[in-house]
């Protein structure tokens, strides 16, 4: 039983769609465990060889919920997102509306992402005290040091297009057209050898989730949400102002 996601199969396609579309897909503890234990059902599916995620509504999801209180944030970085970085099957992401934050994040941990047309993009790490973890360890073997670090330090909203020529997406479709193509490019997908396509992607992926490096986002993630501009973003989210950071 899950509150805050779907799971539907269509043949050999699975299909998991978050679902808190009264708040925009907004991630929280509930959403991301569920997630994860969502991803291991349908890993565990022998019917299933591809899954599709998208999100309910009007966006993919704009990213970290700021309601959560400070405990639960803090169970959210201890928590091992598990199937999150260990799916062994091809995953797609099929992404609309808004995409922000750690919602981008969710995104980016697809084999294969396709935008909407009507779709935004943003890291907001920065905006609010904090960092962009996964974006951190997975965009600049996609877009490039550099650019990684520009979308990342100045979290500018880009389109589809421009995700699309930087390499953040694999293609744009009309948004009436995403789930048909995403499951058209799943279809593809499960005719290829299942096993064949867990050891490809094993070794595409070898490195880029653990590691060091991880280790060193999960410790900034500390540091950063237990400061006071993080807690000066909550206070101005919350009065609808734009925080002041004192880096402290």
């Amino acid at each position: 039983m899950y509150n805050t996601v779907l799971l539907e199969k269509k043949q050999n396609v699975g299909i998991l769609t978050l679902h808190r579309p009264k708040v925009w897909n907004a991630v929280n503890l509930e959403l991301i465990k569920e997630i994860s234990r969502g991803l291991a059902e349908l890993e565990a599916d022998p019917e299933v060889r591809v899954v599709v995620m998208t999100g309910a509504g009007k966006s993919f999801s704009t990213g970290h919920d700021m309601a959560a209180s400070d405990a639960e944030i803090k169970e959210l970085i201890d928590f091992n997102e598990g199937a999150l970085n260990t799916f062994e099957k091809p995953l797609i992401s099929a992404i609309h509306g808004l995409v922000l934050g750690y919602g981008l994040q969710l995104a980016l941990t697809a084999d294969i992402i396709i935008a909407a047309d009507n779709t935004t993009l943003r890291f907001t790490g920065p905006t609010v005290g904090s960092v962009d973890p996964g974006s951190i360890l997975l965009l600049p073997a996609m877009v490039g040091l550099n650019r990684a670090s520009e979308l990342l330090f100045t979290c500018e909203r880009i389109n589809a297009e421009e995700a699309y020529r930087i390499g953040m997406v694999n293609k744009v479709v009309p948004h009436k057209e995403l789930m048909p193509a995403a499951l058209e490019m799943a279809g593809k997908i499960t005719r290829m050898a299942p096993l064949s396509l867990k050891y490809t992607k094993r070794a595409l992926r070898w490195g880029l989730l653990t590691g060091p490096v991880n280790d060193f986002v999960r410790a900034a993630l500390y540091y950063t949400f237990a400061s006071e501009d993080y807690h000066e973003a909550v206070r101005a989210f919350q009065a609808k102002q734009e925080p002041v950071f004192r880096g402290k």
